[in-house]
């Protein structure tokens, strides 16, 4: 399994975990469209920032740094990504209903 493969394999699980947050957890995050956004901006941030802690862990000297590189930094930013995404798709949605 070459790098690419491995990484749209993580963000494909990032957003399948994203998705089951929204549909189990329905009172979960922002209900207005300005604070759903800000989620998206925040996420956008933390995820071209997210070669810093990569680094950082990298560097460090923990003896599994690749697993908790993905696992403990790239794939929970995919997740919130995807899930202020979804929360953008839901605001946006109970918008219409009004």
């Amino acid at each position: 399994m070459g790098i690419h493969t491995f990484v749209f394999a993580l963000a494909c699980g990032g957003a399948l975990l994203a998705l089951w947050i929204i549909a189990r957890f329905t009172n979960f995050g922002p209900r207005s469209i300005a604070w759903a956004i800000v989620h998206v901006v925040a996420a956008c941030v933390l995820l071209r920032l997210v070669r810093f802690p990569l680094a950082a862990i990298g560097g460090s000297g923990i003896p599994a740094a690749a697993y908790v590189q993905l696992f403990g930094v790239a794939l929970p930013l995919f997740v919130y990504g995807f899930l202020s995404g979804g929360w953008v798709g839901r605001a946006a949605l109970g918008s219409l209903d009004r």
